[in-house]
C-alpha cells in the first residue's frame, strides 16, 4: 500500500513539474505576491517625510506592516546562521531571529529612500522552475536619476502561502552576504551569544558588498 502510495505521489509531482500550465500560474502566484508588496512600497515613497534619514525607525515600522506577511525572517535567518544554527540554544535562535528581522528592515529601508524608487516591472521568467513550489520573480526598479536596479525575488510555498526566503540585489546575494558576516563575527566573538549581540551592534549601518559565487545550497 505504501508503495503505491509512493508511486502516485511521484506521478503527479513529475505531471506537474512537465504541465506548463501548472508551471505558469504557480510562477503568477509567486509573481502576484511580489506585485502587491513592491506597489504598496512605492506608494509608501510617495511620502517624503519617511525618506528622510531622521525617520528612518518610522519608515522601518511602515515597511514591516507591508513585508511581514511576505518575509520569512525565521527562515532566512536560519540560513543566515548556518552550520552555527545547529550550535545555538532554542533561545539564541529565536533571539537572532528577532534581530535579524531589524537587520533586513533597516537595510531595506535605507536601500529604497537612497534610491528614490519611481516605477518598477515584472520581468516573465525565461523558462519553467523544476520545483513547483519554488519561484523566482525578477523586477526591475527604476530610479529619479534613470538608473535601474535589478532585483531578483527567491519565493518559497510553504503552508498554501508565497514567502520570500532570499533576494539578490544587482547582482548582490543578500543572504550569502550576511551569511559571511555572520561567520566572520562568530571568529571574532567564539560564542553564538556574544556573536548575536555583536551583530546588532554592527549591523546598525550595515553596508553591501559583493560576494564571490558562494554556493548557497540551492535558493530554497
Amino acid at each position: 500500500m505504501m508503495l503505491k502510495q509512493w508511486m502516485t505521489a511521484l506521478l503527479m509531482a513529475v505531471a506537474l513539474w512537465i504541465n506548463p500550465a501548472v508551471a505558469e500560474a504557480n510562477w503568477q502566484e509567486a509573481s502576484e505576491v511580489v506585485d502587491t508588496a513592491t506597489r504598496d512600497m512605492l506608494a509608501l515613497m510617495e511620502r517624503d517625510e519617511l525618506t528622510r534619514e531622521e525617520n528612518t525607525e518610522q519608515l522601518m515600522q511602515e515597511i514591516e506592516t507591508i513585508i511581514s506577511p511576505v518575509v520569512d525572517f525565521p527562515y532566512i535567518a536560519k540560513r543566515v546562521m548556518g552550520k552555527y544554527h545547529r550550535r545555538a540554544s532554542p533561545e539564541e535562535q529565536a533571539r537572532f531571529a528577532d534581530v535579524f528581522k531589524t537587520t533586513l528592515l533597516r537595510t531595506y529601508a535605507k536601500s529604497v529612500a537612497g534610491f528614490e524608487l519611481q516605477q518598477y516591472q515584472i520581468q516573465k521568467p525565461n523558462g519553467t522552475s523544476p520545483e513547483p513550489d519554488k519561484q523566482v520573480v525578477n523586477v526591475d526598479l527604476s530610479a529619479a536619476n534613470g538608473e535601474v536596479y535589478t532585483l531578483v525575488y527567491y519565493m518559497l510555498k510553504q503552508d498554501g502561502r508565497w514567502t520570500l526566503v532570499n533576494v539578490l540585489v544587482d547582482g548582490i546575494n543578500l543572504r550569502i552576504t550576511f551569511r559571511n558576516q555572520f561567520a566572520d563575527l562568530y571568529q571574532q566573538n567564539r560564542t553564538i551569544g556574544k556573536t548575536i549581540e555583536a551583530w546588532a551592534v554592527k549591523m546598525q549601518d550595515v553596508k553591501l558588498e559583493k560576494t564571490g559565487n558562494e554556493d548557497d545550497s540551492s535558493e530554497g
